[in-house]
């Protein structure tokens, strides 16, 4: 499997689509520190779950099945290996992606914080971040789903509009029912914040941590029915005429 990764991340080393682990935190960064000064980790972190980290999630798994489309699927029919784990892999590959993406997101934050103001301590913030990792991981394959059936811009944009409503319902205690409101929830007791990103009152039920425990767990149940699933339909499925 490790090569399998290894192999799809080489398919896109001299493209934007690998320098955008590094490139989205940045812009965020530097959005958050234009538009708030000293308060930059709190907008920074706001726009980072609510916008820029699920386009740049739909950008990366678009642009992993659009180069095999592009060759009519022809460097995956010639392979013997098990088409559903060439699926796996490139999710898997997309998953390294937004787990250094975090990274390197919670580590931008923290040095902005050390030269401004440390609004979020350095542990909540790597706590928000990797449940952020963890939260989004489902997403991978419907997307890649979504671009495999339809073309790469159509799945980036639908992407963007299910980020778009991922705060309905997000300060409900029926957040589950919108599994893309959970991320929104669930980083609320780390970062402090509602997800419009007004800071939360003291005293208030979503600095709550008692719902962070199941929301993730439901998201990870989540996310290996969609890769299982996806995987199976990718195997099945006609990849010559897509």
């Amino acid at each position: 499997m490790f090569h399998l990764i290894h192999s799809e991340l080489l398919k896109v080393r001299h493209t934007f689509t690998l320098k955008l682990f590094v490139a989205a935190p940045i812009v965020t960064l530097s959005l958050g520190y234009i538009l708030s000064g000293k308060f930059v980790q709190l907008t920074a972190y706001n726009w980072w779950y609510i916008l820029i980290l699920p386009i740049t999630i739909a950008i990366w798994c678009a642009s992993f099945i659009s180069c095999e489309k592009r060759t009519q699927y022809q460097n995956i029919l010639c392979l013997s290996v098990d088409r559903k784990k060439i699926w796996i892999g490139k999710l898997f590959a997309a998953a390294v992606l937004l787990l250094l993406t975090n990274f390197v997101m919670w580590g931008g934050c923290t040095l902005f914080g050390v030269f401004t103001v440390m609004n979020i301590d350095p542990l909540n913030g790597f706590f928000g971040c990797m449940l952020l990792f963890l939260v989004y991981l489902w997403q991978l394959p419907l997307i890649m789903w979504l671009a495999k059936k339809t073309n790469y811009l159509t799945a980036v944009l639908i992407s963007f509009s299910c980020s778009i409503l991922s705060t309905l319902g997000a300060e409900s205690d029926l957040f589950y029912l919108n599994p893309f409101a959970i991320p929104a929830r669930i980083v609320c007791p780390f970062f402090k914040m509602h997800p419009n990103g007004i800071p939360i009152e003291n005293g208030s039920f979503l600095l709550n941590t008692g719902t962070v425990i199941p929301a993730a767990l439901f998201s990870l149940i989540l996310a290996v029915l969609c890769f299982l699933l996806t995987a199976w339909l990718f195997s099945k499925g006609d990849r010559t005429h897509d």
